[in-house]
């Protein structure tokens, strides 16, 4: 009996090692190609943008907003947890004086509730100040897309704990993309959204970088 525990306890351990190296592997291409692109020396005191798909899909939002200082580095399928575990080789090595993040959107669609969400993102915006204190945090709200609409309600609720939460933080803002995406019928338009419902159009980004410019403007 003690014997068949001692093997219980190893394949749970050999399997945790496992899983951390899997997750590991999951975003080394990933944060390789950030290393890549920033050569040897990483641009520092500038504005990052840093996220999920919507972000890293975001051609050129140096352009967008007239402003070589922007630096995107979003990861395609990230969630809050994934901006947490990279958190050194993603966020802090840039110690940028802005931090533009839009996250939240495929950790509801995984089933995450709107709780886990709102306390991921705390434990971040924690890490940042704890960190980076003089940054600035401006977080999108999550979108309502068309093919996860099923979900707005949780992410409505998500966005809402996380607005109340910045509004009360210092350097902490919240900028709300999802109002001005819902059309007249209650529901988000088909313009800002590509053939899969998700991913965003250039007339997306343009509507993104009209309700983003004043924060990115500000001192």
């Amino acid at each position: 009996m003690k014997n068949n525990l001692i093997i219980f306890i190893f394949i749970l351990f050999i399997t945790s090692i496992s899983n951390a190296q899997d997750y590991v592997n999951k975003w080394a291409a990933e944060i390789n190609a950030f290393d890549k692109l920033n050569g040897d020396a990483p641009s520092q005191e500038g504005i990052l943008f840093t996220g999920s798909s919507s972000i890293k899909f975001w051609k050129d939002p140096a352009k967008d907003f007239n402003n070589c200082k922007i630096l995107n580095r979003g990861f395609g399928g990230s969630q809050i947890i994934d901006l947490i575990e990279n958190f050194d080789q993603v966020i802090l090595k840039y110690h940028p004086k802005k931090i533009v993040i839009y996250s939240g959107d495929n950790d509801v669609q995984d089933g995450k509730s709107a709780e886990v969400v709102f306390g991921d993102f705390c434990t971040l915006f924690g890490m940042i100040k704890a960190k980076l204190p003089d940054a600035k945090v401006y977080y999108i709200a999550i979108k309502p897309s068309l093919s996860r609409w099923s979900k707005v309600l949780e992410m409505k609720k998500a966005n809402t704990m996380i607005n109340e939460y910045l509004n009360s933080k210092s350097y902490g803002y919240f900028v709300d993309i999802f109002s001005p995406m819902i059309g007249t019928e209650g529901k988000p338009c088909k313009k800002w959204f590509i053939e899969d419902g998700l991913h965003m159009t250039k007339e997306g980004y343009a509507l993104w970088t009209e309700v983003l410019a004043p924060f990115i403007a500000e001192d």
